[in-house]
């Protein structure tokens, strides 16, 4: 039984209202209930109650606290052979001694109730069976409105659900009788211990696994939290998160994941855990598990609590200092490396882009000067081929004045008159210049 119950040192809790409810403590036990309930012999969680009683009050609590998830889910998960449940559970002698101490309440007349049918197959339930499990009108007249909502019915039941329905209605029927006593005003006689069951005692209560994902990481993922409502506002909650995320109570992992609900987000991210949606996208194999949550996710230091225990160093107050010191005098000269790498950087970048533009300049200057000789030597060419056109029509006009008026013109010993090279073009373009 050693491995399924570990009992941790009492806490005392103070409401954060004042007058709200007095001080209170409560003993926090790690169990495993699939070990527990499956040893004939199993000692009990607290002494004249059993510890199927207990299981049945946080399955109630869970089912209260949180309607949309279903009793059956509730109970399947809670009795899973890789779920743990961390209960906070108070002392039954200071729970009478609260009980007794309290004004009687007033007598009134209720309306007459069926009877509740009992559980054969499936998990049907009637309509907040649960609610009359928790006394909570001792704290508030209005936590009756409290909706409770039926699991889906599975084509095969299960065993576990079926023996733990089985001693159910014997469980409602003792809460009910139990309430009855505590409701009833005695003639001058003290309220009987018999009046405190395991309703009475559970504080809160918080389900979880470890597991191993598919990249090898183990993770410690919570399934389910509630906590009572007399005893909200008295840090419980943040007090079950604390332990969640102690792995020498809940064994060491590499993250602590938890599907929150959209007003449940601010509690997390006070107790550490963060919604970074690029941080948590690493667990997505547990994202779907929950719909309308968010995966919120929290990454315990490197450093272990035994190692923290014995940490190897020195712890005075001087050396301690001395180290800040000096990591803090290693950090700012590693910055201040950092600043300077970088402001060369940006000194280069920018001299680079200056020279690219003095490049850029010179090839579209030297792109212009190409563009007006290319222009130039196009139109000398074009004045070449005029002048050289102009020339021959000159030429043949001469010779066919020349052939009419000379009579000796077909005399082969006649002189003739030479006849002139046209131009180059180099004379055209100094021509054009002068």
């Amino acid at each position: 039984m050693d491995g399924c119950v570990v009992r941790l040192h009492t806490v005392k809790f103070k409401p954060k209202i004042d007058g709200s409810r007095g001080d209170f403590t409560a003993q926090p036990i790690k169990v495993h209930f699939y070990e527990l309930l499956g040893i004939s012999d199993a000692n009990e969680l607290v002494p004249q109650v059993e510890n199927k009683d207990i299981l049945s009050s946080v399955v109630a609590l869970f089912d209260v606290s949180l309607p949309d998830v279903g009793p059956r889910d509730v109970h399947d998960t809670v009795h899973s052979h890789g779920t743990h449940t961390i209960i906070l559970l108070r002392q039954p002698s200071d729970v009478l001694e609260e009980y007794r101490s309290r004004p009687l309440p007033i007598p009134r007349r209720e309306p007459v109730r069926s009877p509740v049918p009992a559980v054969v197959n499936g998990d049907r339930e009637s309509e907040g069976r649960y609610l009359q499990v928790f006394s909570e009108s001792e704290d508030s007249s209005d936590d009756s409105s409290d909706e409770h909502e039926d699991g889906e019915e599975g084509t095969e039941p299960r065993s576990a659900w079926e023996t733990f329905c089985t001693g159910l209605e014997e469980f409602l029927a003792r809460a009910r009788e139990r309430r009855a006593q505590r409701d009833t005003p005695g003639d001058d006689q003290p309220l009987l211990p018999t009046a405190v069951g395991a309703e009475s005692l559970i504080v809160g209560a918080a389900a979880y696994e470890l597991k191993t994902l598919s990249t090898g990481e183990k993770v410690l993922q919570l399934s389910l939290m509630a906590t009572r409502k007399r005893y909200r506002n008295c840090g419980v909650g943040r007090y079950i998160i604390e332990l969640l995320k102690t792995q020498s109570v809940c064994g060491a992992y590499d993250a602590f994941l938890a599907h929150a609900d959209t007003d449940a987000v601010d509690f997390f991210s006070r107790c550490g855990l963060t919604d970074d949606a690029l941080l948590n996208d690493k667990f997505r194999e547990v994202r779907d598990e929950w719909t309308n949550t968010t995966l919120m996710s929290y990454l315990p230091p490197f450093t272990t609590e035994s190692e923290s225990r014995n940490p190897g160093f020195s712890l005075m107050l001087p050396e301690l200092k001395l180290e800040v010191e000096m990591a803090r005098t290693k950090a700012l000269a590693a910055y201040q490396q950092q600043a300077v790498c970088v402001t060369r950087l940006v000194r280069e970048v920018k001299t680079l882009r200056e020279q690219l533009e003095l490049q850029r300049r010179d090839v579209d200057n030297l792109n212009n000067e190409l563009d007006k000789e290319r222009e130039r030597r196009h139109r000398v060419e074009q004045q070449f081929l005029e002048y050289k056109l102009r020339k021959t029509r000159q030429l043949l006009e001469r010779q066919v004045i020349y052939d009419s008026d000379d009579p000796n013109q077909n005399d082969p010993e006649s002189p003739s008159e030479p006849i002139s090279s046209p131009p180059s073009p180099l004379d055209l373009s100094l021509d054009a210049e002068m």
